[in-house]
């Protein structure tokens, strides 16, 4: 028998109270866990990833000497600004610096810092240390010089978080520290430092570390750690971090512990949730061929797997972005994958047409846009799908099929067969359109018999064969440029002059209570004045009616027409300035008010008798 104790560190006090069982016990001590994060975070300039402007920068700072006593990290979270405070002041305060200006990492002082044991440099979180006494009491300390270093660091990590009061209580020793004195300030939001503190730091604008640093970093820790990895896995855990090295450092970890020392691209794409790149490459195949059926059953499948619509449309569209991206040669670097996957987008771009992806990309675009908005979502991503897999056929025709096609939907038959289902012999007979409306039909012009029907504009709610999409508009710009118009049958003149007149005011006077009904102001129309002549009706009111009746114009004659059982009728304004609006006349008196007020509300009088008012003249 054999007792194993797995433990941090070897319990001597066990051992001693168990003398009898000394020769069964085996002790094994286990290693406190790292995370990479911190286990293989940089100690000198050159291992900083990514950020070669700023180190090139504190290195030839301090290889001159001019070194500023207040600097300004600013970037993203998880770049290295804290990393880089760390290693300045390390560097700086190097009792034997190398040749390269970097921290030897043997003198004390170097290996105080490494303990986390050196009395020169202070770290403060300003996230939890904000308010005015903790900058006072930062304050305080500044006062003490050194010991044993040339200087006295403070690092103020997510500096932004400070209070105003803070800031303000900062300032005066930021701008005139002691010579021993240097401040290094971190943060993640640089618009939320006041300009005071800016003018008096040194400012360095750390960038996102791009996708191929990133996965030349895990590399090197997959080789120290004797992990095997897939490149392409590798990228996708750098796509995924977004520049952020910290973040890519911790998915590393997880998906390590989840995959057991093996990162496949398989197992990667599982552990994050993500859509393989093989979906969207089947989806492309399936637009070129028009195959629906496998359209359908793969997002079936994408659905299936916990991923949203939204999710699936915006992959689909990086997809062809990237396929657009790897049409030229020149561009074709610009894709952040591997050696692999760049050649596979590069073969299935050759075969897919330049209108046909921007008519796709621009659907998917757009299904993306109202995909939250949907009731049914799936059916939204479904349709997009469908627009995509028959846009080549749409791309196939002519400018001069299409516009054939427009002028024969768009034509008068077409559309009176459509909206009736009879043949336009059974519903009139064509009327030879007038000249011009100024000259009078010939006598040998053939007149519209009056008991049939003239064939009416196509209505604006009538359904018409269109292409939908904004995608698909642009392809009818050219037809749309010579439009193919629907002749209106003119009413001729001896049909115009026969107005009935008491059927007109009849129509005139319902239409004028209405409006007054929805808007008093609108009982002025009832005194205009109206003239027939021949085939046009005036209306003659004064300026200030005109200006009431313009916005229900359209409105009136409508009704009017409807009413009188004609197609349209003319009808002008005419302003008469013999009206009583554009003669001067005296104000209404106090008394001459309320009698008006009185008409519109009777109410008014019977609160006058019941409170026996009088009114003054």
């Amino acid at each position: 028998m054999i007792i194993v104790i797995i433990c941090n560190t070897c319990p001597l006090f066990l051992w001693q109270a168990l003398p009898s069982v000394r020769p069964f016990i085996y002790f094994r001590v286990m290693d406190k866990f790292v995370v990479s994060a911190r286990k293989y975070r940089p100690a000198r300039f050159d291992e900083v990833v990514g950020q070669e402007s700023v180190t090139i920068t504190l290195k030839n700072a301090i290889k001159s000497g001019a070194l500023a006593h207040s600097f300004l990290f600013c970037g993203p979270r998880g770049v290295g600004k804290t990393t880089c405070a760390r290693i300045l002041a390390k560097t700086i305060n190097c009792n034997n610096p190398q040749p390269d200006f970097e921290a030897c990492n043997q003198c004390d002082a170097c290996l105080s810092f490494n303990n986390n044991s050196s009395f020169n440099v202070h770290e403060l979180d300003a996230a939890s240390n904000n308010s005015v006494e903790d900058i006072r009491s930062l304050v305080d300390q500044v006062r003490f010089a050194p010991q044993g270093a040339k200087y006295k660091v403070y690092i103020i990590d997510e500096v932004h978080m400070l209070s105003t009061a803070a800031f303000n209580a900062f300032l005066k020793t930021l701008e005139e520290p002691p010579s021993y004195a240097v401040f290094i300030l971190a943060t993640t939001e640089k618009h939320k430092i006041i300009p005071t503190i800016l003018s008096r730091c040194q400012i360095f604008d750390f960038n996102r570390i791009t996708i191929d640093d990133i996965v030349s970093h895990l590399k090197g820790i997959c080789a120290k750690e004797h992990i095997a990895a897939e490149d392409d896995a590798l990228h996708v855990i750098a796509q995924k971090a977004d520049g952020a090295l910290r973040d890519a450092l911790s998915m590393f970890d997880r998906l390590v512990d989840h995959t057991t020392n093996t990162l496949t691209f398989s197992n990667v794409i599982t552990s994050l949730n993500l859509l393989d790149y093989d979906y969207f490459f089947k989806v492309t195949d399936y637009i070129l061929s028009q195959d629906q059926t496998g359209l359908f059953l793969l997002f079936d499948q994408v659905i299936r797997h916990g991923f949203e619509g939204d999710n699936f449309l915006g992959g689909l569209m990086d997809h062809f972005r990237n396929l657009m991206v790897s049409k030229d040669p020149k561009t074709i670097g610009i894709l952040e994958v591997s050696g692999e996957l760049k050649l596979r987008y590069r073969q299935q771009a050759e075969q897919i047409p330049n209108s046909l992806l921007l008519n796709a990309l621009n659907v998917a675009a757009q299904a993306e846009v109202g995909y939250k908005s949907s009731k049914n979502q799936r059916l939204h991503v479904e349709l997009a799908l469908l627009k995509m897999c028959y846009l080549s056929n749409v791309l196939k025709l002519s400018p001069e099929t299409l516009a054939a096609e427009v002028k024969k939907n768009f034509s008068p038959d077409h559309i009176a067969t459509a909206s009736t289902g009879k043949s336009p012999s059974t519903i009139a007979e064509p009327v030879a359109p007038i000249a011009s409306p100024e000259k009078a039909p010939s006598p040998t012009q053939p007149t519209a018999p009056e008991e049939k029907k003239i064939i009416k504009p196509l209505a604006s709610n009538t359904v018409m064969p269109s292409l939908t999409g904004g995608s698909l508009g642009s392809l009818l710009s050219e037809p749309d440029n010579q439009p193919t118009t629907v002749e209106e049958p003119a009413a001729s003149a001896s049909t115009a002059q026969q107005i009935d007149q008491a059927a007109f005011m009849k129509a005139w006077n319902e239409i004028t209570d209405q409006l007054t009904h929805e808007r008093p102001s609108a009982h002025v129309l009832k005194e205009a004045k109206v003239i027939f002549e021949d085939d046009t009706v005036f209306l003659a009111m004064p300026s200030l009616s005109i200006e009431i009746f313009k916005p229900v114009r359209d409105r009136a004659v409508d009704y009017i027409c409807g009413q009188m059982g004609l197609a349209r009728i003319n009808l002008e304004l005419r302003q008469d300035k013999t009206a009583m609006e554009d003669k001067p006349r005296k104000a209404f008196t106090a008394r001459e008010k309320f009698e008006q007020m009185k008409l519109k509300n009777p109410a008014l009088g019977d609160l006058q008798n019941k409170l026996n008012l009088k009114l003054d003249d």
